[in-house]
């Protein structure tokens, strides 16, 4: 059997599209981290978060040593959603994203209702401002 030469050349470009996603720091807002850091809450997003592309930004350290930032997921259809605000705790390898809508309303289960509640305060604890 023959492969066309068209599919032939596709698959370089084909194999590296996988390669290439990753969560980012997308405004070099991560200079405020040591390496360490950076590659956990990275490891902690990919755990937490459905997109394999996610784009953090606006990282910096809260008030009682939590991170904070941003982070803009994709939606099923692929579009960037927005940024939202999240923290980390790094050392308790915790990381959450603010609640909205449907999270708020009605909780999956008790321990994403601790999460989320854990979410926001440690956020209203460091990432607050005024």
């Amino acid at each position: 059997m023959r492969v066309p030469r068209i599919a032939l050349a596709a698959l370089p470009i084909l194999a590296g599209a996988t390669a290439a996603r990753a969560q980012t720091i997308v405004d070099g807002s991560g200079a405020v981290l040591d390496a360490g850091a950076t590659q956990t809450l990275l490891d902690l997003i990919k755990q937490r978060l459905r997109d394999p592309e996610a784009r953090v930004a606006g990282l910096r350290i809260g008030r009682a040593g939590a991170l904070c930032g941003t982070v803009d997921t994709r939606n099923r259809m692929g579009a960037y959603t927005g940024p939202r605000g999240f923290v980390a705790d790094i050392p308790e390898e915790f990381f959450g994203r603010l609640p909205e809508g449907p999270e708020l309303r009605s909780p999956a289960s008790r321990a994403d209702f601790r999460a989320v509640e854990r979410a926001r305060t440690l956020f209203e604890g460091n990432c607050v401002t005024g």
